[in-house]
């Protein structure tokens, strides 16, 4: 990663970036560089690589300053603005996004949720949120995940 880009980034959620991320995007796992999203084999949704967890680092800094850039109303009608802490490193390609907390006060990989306008823990560490990717693309086995269950239990 460029110290460009992890200038802006910083710049962007006013912190500095966790080295376990950096380290990351530096090792990109390359069994999920090359996995399709489709469950079928089919290359046309692209990879997890271009969607759920970004090996780009351009594509990290497009993302969060897109996501800064506007706001939206929450189901009660109010203004919400993306926090700058929150670091996004992928979505689910419905909209929702999936970050870590600069500032560690929420540890792991949030998901938030656009439709509720609300986060939830969906794993404890970067390592996990790998695993589940892994699981999920690679394995196929998608019977156990959650992490885009509606359902899946919140965090406070």
């Amino acid at each position: 990663m460029s110290p460009e880009i992890v200038q802006d980034l910083e710049h962007l959620c006013d912190a500095r970036l966790p080295v376990e991320y950096i380290h990351l995007l530096k090792s990109y796992p390359s069994i999920l560089a090359t996995a399709c999203r489709a469950d079928s084999g089919d290359y046309s949704e692209g990879f997890v690589s271009e969607v759920e967890l970004f090996s780009s680092p351009t594509d990290v800094l497009e993302i969060n300053r897109e996501v800064r850039a506007v706001s939206i109303l929450d189901p009660e009608g109010q203004e919400f603005r993306w926090p700058d802490q929150l670091l996004v490193i992928g979505e689910t390609g419905d909209g929702d996004y999936y970050c870590v907390d600069l500032d560690g006060e929420h540890a792991g990989v949030l998901q938030f949720r656009h439709h509720a306008v609300e986060f939830e823990t969906l794993a404890d560490s970067l390592g996990e949120f790998v695993d589940m990717l892994t699981e999920s693309f690679v394995t196929g086995d998608a019977s156990d995940d959650d992490f885009d269950d509606p359902e899946s239990e919140e965090t406070e």
